[in-house]
């Protein structure tokens, strides 16, 4: 019983170290932001709140550094700590930005989100966390399908019937699938038909069938974007 005890803490030490290990393997990415609120309790509580906000996949784990958790009216000192680090995102809760502070937030491209509901404020910065973690794939945004149907085709595995929703999809291009705010993969065009027939392209308002390679665990519901490589 005692050496069955031994080797069971020592399988669990192992099972611990080995998570642990596999934690620190992992790339560590930040997302940065600046808070401007209208009262200091609500600076310090959105500030608390986005630096204990963590999103984590297989390779990499995101987490929220908040440059400035303060008081008052977005100011063009404010835009000038966003430039600092490139997409950096400036929260203003309950207060305006000073027109000097737009006018450099456009030119600098620093986005200012306006919010005055902490739970809207930190599930938009959840949002961008989750571009950080899983970035669009290679190409430019060419369109989205949503799937309506799974269908089970022999030998081919799961096929995705969908809506093209705008632009296009394309047979070989770049795709990432959506299930709400989740990212669950990125691959490519496999497979596309309109109905019987083999595709190369499928436009807007027009439905397909869909075949991703290596992944077709597909529901209803789940949102296809196409990225199409110049």
């Amino acid at each position: 019983r005692e050496k069955e005890s031994a080797q069971y803490q020592a399988g669990l030490m192992n099972s611990v170290a080995a998570t642990f290990a596999g934690g620190m393997n992992k790339e560590r990415r930040e997302m940065c932001v600046v808070v401007k609120a209208d009262v200091q309790g609500s600076a310090e509580a959105l500030t608390r709140a986005l630096r204990e906000l963590k999103l984590e996949n297989d390779e990499a784990i995101v987490s929220v550094k908040v440059l400035i958790g303060e008081t008052g009216e977005v100011s063009k000192s404010d835009i000038a700590i966003a430039t600092v680090t490139p997409q950096t995102t400036v929260i203003a809760f309950g207060v305006a930005a000073s027109f000097d502070a737009m006018e450099d937030a456009r030119a600098n491209n620093v986005q200012i989100e306006y919010h005055g509901i902490i739970y809207d404020a930190i599930e938009s910065v959840e949002g961008r966390m989750q571009e950080v973690l899983s970035p669009t794939p290679d190409g430019e945004y060419a369109g989205s399908a949503l799937v309506q149907e799974v269908f089970n085709i022999g030998g081919t595995g799961n096929i995705a019937g969908s809506r093209c929703l705008d632009g296009f999809i394309r047979k070989g291009s770049n795709v990432r699938v959506l299930r709400g705010d989740k990212i669950l993969v990125e691959t490519k065009v496999k497979t596309l038909r309109n109905f019987k027939a083999e595709a190369d392209r499928i436009d807007e308002g027009n439905e397909c069938g869909i075949g991703l390679q290596d992944f077709e665990d597909f529901v209803s519901g789940d949102v296809i974007e196409c990225y199409v490589e110049a």
